[in-house]
């Protein structure tokens, strides 16, 4: 039978793990997100510049 202060321990070490948990996927969301943003970032390019090299 656990004692009343290993229940109280072991509540805490869960709900901390719950936390960390929670922030290590929310975090992880946004690095994703800001990879993906910046790997498919396409920079506008003057169509002046795209139709002098097509002409070259």
């Amino acid at each position: 039978m656990k004692t009343m202060t290993q229940r109280m321990f072991n509540e805490v070490k869960e709900g901390m793990s719950k936390t960390v948990r929670s922030a290590a996927i929310k975090s992880g969301d946004i690095a994703m997100e800001t990879c993906c943003s910046l790997l498919f970032h396409e920079p506008k390019i003057p169509m002046e510049l795209l139709k002098a090299s097509a002409n070259r």
